[in-house]
């Protein structure tokens, strides 16, 4: 086959047009690098060593390898109770209690607030805990579940009269009601006698006037209020129903030559109005205690032996 002049130049067109194309992609590539510049690659260092993993006896891993059941996947995994939520400290004082099996009582005092309050069963105390059960010489709280106690308030405090080294002294406990149950062995029940009038020793803070009526010294009656936990001890009482309703409390078990048995009340006494306002309530009760610092006179009515009792006082 003989190639003509015509073919021979197109074969050397084409081979020109090819040493065209690639002269000028090798200038423009070279034309490039110059005026783009290089990018900026950053190589990150290498991640530490991973720490061995800490190797445990054999025991260790047969029981895990027991536990996840390997066999089994389909099992059920029993599952993990929640951490118990954290304790907080109560900060809570018992100063006395009221057994009644249908309605028992205790007075609570929050130290924070120094606030007291009358609770029953089923009371939340300063939204800290719940009074589970009221019994003779403490009063159990549940607070998240947990079962945790305070006991009742002692008169003198460590060191002090029924402190340590000291007897134990009588608890500040109202006394249970007839038919309730005995105290615990070694409870005691102070001044369970009866008293007469006139045996009380003499008090240079109280003087009595006449047979109802009596001056007491304000130092006298704020240094009885300042101990509270000495002055529960010192008298018992329990709520009187007459007709199925509360109208008072009835009074025992008052020391001799205590506070109580020198301003004239005696064991039996109900106690049914203090300065006009009915006390069949423990919580008015408490309220009325301590209302006695700020007033001058001050009036208390009830039944003795089933006649009318009136006693009258004057604070100065």
């Amino acid at each position: 086959m003989k190639f003509s002049l015509r073919h021979l130049v197109w074969v050397n067109l084409v081979l020109l047009a090819l040493v065209a194309y690639w002269g000028a992609s090798t200038v423009s590539t070279a034309v490039a690098s110059r005026l783009i510049p290089p990018p900026d690659v950053r190589i990150k260092p290498p991640p530490p060593p991973m720490a061995a993993a800490e190797k445990h006896p054999e025991p260790f891993y047969v029981d895990k390898i027991v536990t996840r059941d390997i066999l089994n996947p389909d099992k059920e995994q029993a599952p993990v109770a929640p951490p118990p939520p954290p304790e907080k400290e109560l900060n809570l004082k018992l100063w006395g209690v009221t057994l009644d099996r249908a309605d028992s009582r205790c007075i609570i005092e929050d130290l924070a607030t120094h606030k007291s309050e009358v609770y029953r069963i089923g009371d939340t105390v300063s939204a800290v805990a719940v009074v589970k059960a009221i019994e003779w010489e403490k009063v159990i709280l549940d607070q998240a579940g947990r079962e945790k106690y305070i006991e009742l308030q002692q008169a003198g405090g460590p060191g002090g009269p029924g402190g340590a080294g000291g007897a134990r002294p009588s608890t500040a406990v109202a006394a249970l009601p007839p038919g309730a149950p005995p105290p615990p062995p070694g409870a005691t029940v102070p001044g369970d006698q009866n008293q007469t009038a006139g045996g009380a020793s003499p008090n240079p803070h109280v003087q009595q006037l006449s047979e109802n009526q009596y001056k007491i010294d304000r130092s006298e009656v704020d240094s009885q209020l300042d101990n509270m936990a000495q002055l529960f001890t010192q008298i018992r009482a329990v709520p009187h129903f007459d007709g199925g309703e509360s109208t008072g409390f009835r009074l025992f078990a008052i020391r001799q030559n205590s506070i109580f048995d020198q301003i004239g009340l005696r064991n039996g006494d109900i106690i049914e109005e203090i300065n006009g306002n009915k006390i069949s309530d423990p919580s008015k009760a408490l309220a009325l205690l301590q209302e006695l610092r700020n007033v001058d006179t001050l009036t208390v009515k009830g039944t003795r032996n089933k006649t009318p009792l009136d006693l009258s006082y004057q604070v100065r």
